[in-house]
């Protein structure tokens, strides 16, 4: 967006919640801030196929 260089989200040291939100319709993620919506990007996490996993994960419970 910025086209500024962010780095990638960090499971260890970053808290999930602080940089993403979950669209519980499309199971998509939206990035929050600058490392979130890096993140969504370069990690492709809104492909079809992980969205469509994750929807079928919240149904089952298992996601978040």
């Amino acid at each position: 967006m910025t086209q500024n260089e962010v780095r990638i989200f960090h499971p260890r040291h970053d808290n999930w919640e602080k940089h993403f939100q979950i669209n519980t319709e499309t199971g998509a993620i939206q990035g929050l801030t600058d490392i979130g919506r890096a993140s969504v990007m370069r990690l492709q996490i809104n492909n079809p196929a992980q969205s469509l996993a994750r929807l079928r994960w919240m149904q089952l419970g298992l996601f978040p």
